[in-house]
């Protein structure tokens, strides 16, 4: 026997018969603003950006307005600066925000992994990113395709863009001109107009002492306790002191009145690791570059006197007595005229049973 089947239509529900009043439910949408530099026609951007999707999310009826994240002045290719982006993601996830708009993908961000990860874990939540500029809804079910290949190509613009400055940069290497911060540059300030290295002439009478103190036969190490326990300021206005960055004001070729750009380099324009130069980028070597704080004899003895206490401690170990030069001024600094060896300080007792301290050649 075949069955019989009876369509029921649907109908619709009057509000009496719900027993509540249907209303139209509000989104909470917010806003993302963000600008890659500080120069003056970005920061005009970027206040346009803000002024404009606070006025335009304010005005729809059917949004609520949920806040304006704006970063001014960071670069898109990752999160990690990003304070604003960050807490806005923060508040997606506490359920503060039901929709985000957006300039563009590559101001949302240039790291394709990034921008597909954000996109991917908002949506899962349930909260959608429209991209104005290229009219993309997250939501959307051609969205997610789009999003892909047009994140990819925000991606390779800013790999593009990296390597044009980057070229713009050994350009002027090659000419000899160079900028470098100074925020950590101590006994150095930076000219505003030329960018050139000017004296501060408060704090360069630390360098020239701490030049003197080593060669007077002090460690790194026993100068930093002496700074630290006259209160001497550092780069940052701290009094404390770290061994490692007095030995590399110690090395550094820009107190002779020398500059040598590019000691290190960029790896990877996404994540803006750098690391150290050596060898793998050409490097030009700038002399009477500025005025010197430390003159070129003072630190070519440095030099020297730094490579001699290197090799006594290869010879002799780090446990040796007479390695420490401010207990033992004459430790490194005597040596053979016949092997060229240093002479290290020993124990001699004579026939006589005296004993006595002597120099005498390692060899």
């Amino acid at each position: 026997m075949a069955s019989s089947i009876t369509v029921i239509p649907a109908r619709q529900i009057s509000t009496a018969e719900s027993g509540t009043a249907q209303t139209v439910q509000k989104l909470r949408v917010a806003a993302y603003c963000r600008v890659s530099t500080d120069q003056e026609e970005q920061l005009l951007s970027y206040e346009d950006q803000v002024n404009y999707y606070t006025n335009f999310i304010s005005e729809n009826p059917l949004y609520e307005y949920a806040g304006t994240y704006a970063d001014e002045g960071i670069s898109g290719t990752n999160t990690k600066k990003r304070d604003e982006f960050k807490r806005m993601i923060a508040d997606c996830r506490a359920g503060k925000i039901d929709m985000i708009i957006t300039k563009s993908i590559s101001r949302f961000a240039r790291n394709t992994l990034d921008c597909l990860n954000y996109v991917r874990e908002l949506k899962d939540l349930g909260i959608g990113i429209i991209f104005e500029k290229e009219n993309i809804n997250t939501l959307d079910a051609k969205g997610k395709v789009l999003l892909t290949i047009l994140s990819s190509l925000a991606q390779d613009e800013s790999r593009s863009i990296s390597e044009n400055c980057t070229w713009g940069i050994r350009r002027r290497f090659e000419t000899g001109k160079h900028k470098m911060s100074t925020k950590r540059f101590l006994g150095y300030d930076a000219d505003e107009s030329s960018g050139k290295l000017i004296i501060n002439r408060r704090k360069a009478p630390i360098v020239v002492r701490l030049y003197q103190e080593f060669l007077d036969g002090k460690t790194a190490d026993y100068i930093k306790r002496i700074f630290e326990r006259e209160g001497i300021k550092n780069w940052d206005g701290g009094t404390k002191w770290q061994a490692t960055t007095l030995m590399s004001m110690l090395e550094n070729e820009k107190y002779k009145g020398d500059a040598l750009p590019q000691k290190s380099y960029t790896v990877d324009f996404l994540t803006k690791k750098r690391t150290q130069n050596k060898g793998e980028i050409q490097m030009y070597y700038v002399e009477d570059d500025h005025e010197a704080i430390i003159p070129k004899r003072i630190w070519e003895c440095v030099q020297l006197e730094t490579e001699c206490r290197r090799k006594y401690l290869e010879e002799h170990g780090t446990n040796s007595y007479s390695h420490r030069p401010e207990s033992n001024p004459f430790a490194s600094k005597i040596v053979c005229g016949s092997c060229n060896k240093v002479f290290a300080r020993k124990g001699w007792r004579s026939s006589t049973g005296f004993d006595r301290k002597i120099w005498q050649c390692s060899e």
